[in-house]
């Protein structure tokens, strides 16, 4: 054993095959996008907006990626996120601007199992 542990064939074929399995572990990891129940999913949109963070908006969208989470944030960077919460198939989410309150609605969609935020306006086909 002694012997192959300095062989240097056996490292150069141990640690790619290492290598490889380490990232199909890491990707099955990755959790599914969106989120199990529409509750969950305003909780979820909430604190991401709450803390003006698009790296965790991202995946809950339903299209648009870094793209669309990033200017979804930014709308919120002056304002405080007081509330979220599911009603009428959306994401409603309660802040204040400049001393006034507001809402603002992103329709709930459900794919693959999976609730996730439409922010983009869409044309239905």
């Amino acid at each position: 054993m002694y012997a192959r542990l300095r062989n240097i064939r056996f490292w150069l074929l141990a640690l790619p095959v290492a290598w490889i399995a380490m990232v199909f572990v890491s990707i099955a990891a990755w959790p599914d996008p969106g989120a199990a129940s529409p509750d969950e999913l305003a909780s979820e949109v909430t604190n991401a907006l709450r803390a003006h963070d698009f790296h965790k908006l991202q995946p809950l969208l339903a299209i648009g990626g870094e793209d669309v989470a990033q200017s979804t944030t930014d709308q919120f960077q002056s304002a405080q996120v007081e509330r979220g919460s599911y009603r009428d198939g959306a994401v409603v989410v309660e802040y204040t601007h400049d001393g006034t309150r507001a809402e603002f609605r992103l329709p709930v969609e459900f794919q693959d199992g999976r609730y996730v935020i439409n922010p983009v306006v869409t044309p239905r086909g």
